[in-house]
């Protein structure tokens, strides 16, 4: 009977393995052996690989997405934890609702999102021109449409999903350490920097790692904003395969394998460091 049992346990786990198997590991692969293939004669080469680490363009766009990313992801998850400790103090139903607007601004993305900040932030937008009454140039010091503005989009990308991220990180704060550290004469700032952050730093990694990852691939909103003037590694490999471009697909499945090796370094690092706080907690 127990065998049974198993055996109806795996089975109902074939149908993810079939949709994970074809739709994630099938394409990954393909990308992979793409990427040391020449175009046309299917020789194998390192070519594709030796030019996205020395034409500038290339360079440039993993140089920018880096700069977006890494900013974006510390600034938002800055915010983040402010907003989610804040959601945590005041009362449940209050909580409930600023979670509510908090799901909703997560979903307000694409064309609506930048179309918001064109007509906020652009060049003829509201706080532009406001600025402008009083004399001063705002397009001097802020540029909507270069690394400045997308990485305050991305910002915004990061503040809804990190603080949603980090709200159950927050429950694991018991009150009544909080109590102690007060007894103990401990100042607020104190107990977060020796008790709270520590006690949180494997969600703190997770939410890094995932916050990262929103942004690097992010295309919609920075290609409607910049189309293919800013290069950035999701728009540039976008444009390698569906542009007019020919020749260039072994060199898009190249861009495609670095950017997952980007993802997936930040995520070992993110890994070794809740490893080294597990450690360093026995």
């Amino acid at each position: 009977m127990k065998a049974l049992k198993k055996v109806s346990q795996y089975l109902t786990a074939v149908p993810l393995i079939i949709l994970t198997f074809m739709f994630m590991f099938v394409p990954v692969a393909k990308l992979v052996v793409d990427s040391f293939k020449e175009y046309g004669s299917g020789k194998f080469v390192l070519s594709n690989w030796k030019a996205i680490f020395t034409e500038k363009i290339y360079v440039l766009s993993t140089l920018n997405s880096l700069k977006i990313s890494f900013i974006s992801t510390i600034v938002g998850m800055i915010i983040s934890f402010l907003l989610a400790w804040a959601i945590k103090e005041v009362p449940k139903k209050r909580a409930n609702r600023y979670l509510a607007l908090i799901n909703m601004i997560s979903n307000f993305a694409g064309l609506p999102l930048a179309y918001a900040f064109m007509t906020i932030l652009g060049n003829a937008g509201f706080i532009v021109l406001l600025f402008k009454e009083f004399g001063i140039k705002l397009t001097k010091y802020f540029n909507l449409y270069g690394l400045d503005g997308l990485t305050l989009l991305g910002i915004y990308f990061q503040i809804p999903l990190g603080t949603l991220m980090l709200i159950p990180a927050m429950e694991s704060i018991r009150k009544e350490w909080k109590e102690v550290a007060e007894l103990l004469n401990a100042s607020g700032f104190k107990f977060w920097i020796h008790i709270g952050i520590p006690v949180m730093i494997p969600s703190l990694c997770d939410t890094f790692s995932l916050l990262f990852a929103n942004v690097l691939t992010a295309y919609a909103t920075f290609v409607i904003l910049v189309t293919d003037n800013m290069p950035l590694l999701p728009i540039k490999i976008t444009y390698i395969f569906t542009g007019e471009t020919t020749g260039l697909q072994n060199i898009g499945s190249a861009l495609s394998v670095w950017m997952m090796l980007l993802m997936l370094g930040v995520i070992m690092i993110c890994n070794l460091i809740k490893k080294l706080t597990y450690k360093g907690g026995r």
